[in-house]
């Protein structure tokens, strides 16, 4: 299984602004005085060497891809979706039907929908999977001409609407989908993907105030022995947490949590902040290896790969 990040972002687009940029620039220019320029393997090493400073995690909103077996898997139709939409569309052997799984429709995690485009081009078969109830209703809702100049009715493509059940299990081509509610205002649901013995979460939105192992232990347990947990971590401290309680969002340390009960192999860090700089994102995940370190033997030193998920990032699970 091959998972794919297009938008990381949470609450809205993100991108780097020009003084984002030339901060960037300073610095890479700045650090770069020892360097023989003229050598592209100097290059090269200099700038692998050179961390955030030499990229960017990106600024759209959640947009995640998983594909195995010529089959593929999406989730949420944040603004990624334009670009994943693009890259369908170049390859001429990408299957024409494709699965969309919905966690919830709060704007951020729908709005690249109207931007898809095989939707707008004709020739798809796409099918959208929620557990919320009206799934039509919400999509129609963006693209009613208020909001949007073509609507469901305009596009190309056949769009079919799935509803599920909260906390049932059903196929999609190959892939094995659970799904469990998590803690957002007006609900949204974490899902579980399985392929050929390897499973991968996908829990953004959700809010954890009781960190407790009885209240975690229903999560870790949806969780149990995944290979690739992806979690929301929009928040840089339980501070943040507590300060905004209610917005239903979590941060690192949570995830840490739940994944070493769960016996995770890898945490991905998810949902990025609109208002965390690289650097900041950096530090995050920095703390969270740390605070992992501090705790692990209490979990027989359980080896937890943990990263922070940028857009265009590729994980094979």
């Amino acid at each position: 299984m091959r998972v794919t990040f297009w938008g990381t972002r949470g609450s809205i687009p993100a991108p780097m602004n020009a003084e984002e940029f030339r901060r960037k620039a300073r610095r890479l220019i700045a650090g770069a005085a020892s360097v023989d320029l003229a050598d592209p393997g100097a290059l090269n090493d200099y700038m692998d060497g050179a961390g955030c400073d030499a990229a960017t995690f990106g600024g759209n909103t959640p947009c995640v891809e998983v594909t195995g077996e010529n089959s593929r898997l999406i989730l949420d139709c944040g603004s990624g979706l334009r670009e994943l939409g693009s890259r369908i569309m170049e390859d001429d052997s990408a299957p024409r039907r494709i699965d969309i799984l919905q966690t919830h429709t709060h704007w951020d995690h729908i709005m690249g929908f109207p931007f898809f485009g095989p939707a707008l081009s004709g020739g798809y078969d796409i099918h959208i999977h929620g557990v919320h109830p009206g799934l039509r209703g919400r999509f129609a809702s963006q693209m009613d001409r208020v909001h949007f100049p073509i609507t469901l009715e305009d596009l190309r493509s056949d769009v079919t609407f799935h509803q599920l059940r909260s906390g049932e299990e059903i196929m999609l081509g190959p892939f094995r989908i659970g799904n469990r509610g998590l803690h957002h205002p007006g609900g949204s649901h974490a899902y579980r993907v399985t392929l050929g013995g390897r499973s991968m979460v996908f829990a953004t939105d959700g809010e954890y105030p009781d960190r407790s192992d009885s209240a975690l232990a229903p999560y870790a347990e949806f969780c149990r022995d995944a290979d690739l947990l992806v979690f929301d971590a929009m928040y840089a401290t339980l501070e943040e947490t507590i300060e905004r309680q209610h917005y239903g969002h979590s941060t690192a340390v949570i995830g840490v949590d739940i994944a070493l009960r769960a016996g995770v192999k890898n945490l991905a860090l998810f949902h990025h902040a609109p208002e965390s700089d690289d650097r900041r994102i950096v530090q995050s995940l920095d703390r969270a290896r740390e605070y992992h370190a501090s705790i692990r033997e209490r979990f027989s030193g359980h080896g937890l790969r943990i990263l922070a998920a940028y857009d265009g990032q590729a994980v094979e699970v």
